[in-house]
């Protein structure tokens, strides 16, 4: 029997592949002050190298590298700040899945645990969702990141849910699957066919490079961690069926 959803938000309820681009080509204009003849095609080698063999942090790893420590310092926290002021720009929302929240939404109570700024919580008001969902486990509200066990634990215990009856649904193992299945939570992986399947298709050069590397190696980390999840889906649609299969009820 399942009682509770819970959602991440970046690649599953927005489509956050703008903003971390955006992360990597104002890291990359910094970049090239120092070293005019870096290009952007070494900057996504370097980042698919890191995934492969499981690193996160992977942009704060580049700038620390390549710049001293106290410019790079300066650099990201210019970058996260410029990231919270442009947040609805660059964490795409689909209108069509309000009509998914709404199924799902008809038939358990739903929730957030996700790594997001305080902005997030602004966002979902503005775009009228967080009248959706009952708990909210955002990260920098909570100072908590997945995947610590705390946050998932945090959550449950606010939503008075048994985790066993409650169901984690994100795109990475190791953020959302592996410490959900660790919390005694079932599991749903959101794994897109492809990054322009989500919607986001720019023309600047820049921006289709960075796809074409995320399509060879996963953004973040690429190293499969922890058990299988419960279901696979690849659209947000295909979500309320993967709950009903776990639940047991019909």
């Amino acid at each position: 029997m399942i009682d509770w959803v819970f959602l991440d938000v970046g690649n599953v309820l927005f489509n956050d592949d703008p903003q971390n681009f955006e992360g990597y080509r104002l890291l990359f204009d910094t970049l090239r002050i120092r070293h005019p003849s870096y290009s952007f095609d070494e900057m996504m080698a370097e980042r698919e190298e890191r995934a492969r063999v499981g690193e996160n942090f992977i942009l704060h790893t580049i700038a620390k590298r390549m710049l001293p420590e106290d410019e790079a310092k300066l650099s990201l926290r210019n970058i996260r700040q410029l990231l919270i002021e442009t947040y609805d720009r660059h964490n795409v929302w689909d209108e069509q899945h309000r009509g998914v929240l709404e199924q799902l939404r008809a038939r358990w109570r739903l929730g957030i645990i996700a790594n997001q700024p305080a902005e997030c919580r602004n966002s979902l008001v503005r775009r009228g969702l967080l009248e959706f969902f009952d708990v909210v486990a955002i990260s920098d509200e909570r100072h908590l990141h997945k995947p610590d066990l705390a946050l998932f634990a945090w959550a449950l215990e606010e939503a008075g849910c048994d985790p066993a009856h409650s169901v984690m649904i994100g795109d990475r193992r190791d953020n959302d699957i592996d410490p959900a299945n660790r919390s005694s939570m079932r599991t749903i992986l959101y794994r897109w066919p492809d990054c322009r399947s989500k919607g986001w298709n720019p023309d600047n050069p820049l921006a289709q490079a960075f796809l074409d590397s995320c399509d060879r190696v996963a953004l973040f980390s690429a190293v499969p961690v922890g058990a299988e999840p419960d279901r696979t889906i690849a659209a947000l649609a295909e979500a309320p069926s993967a709950v009903a299969a776990l639940d047991g009820r019909d």
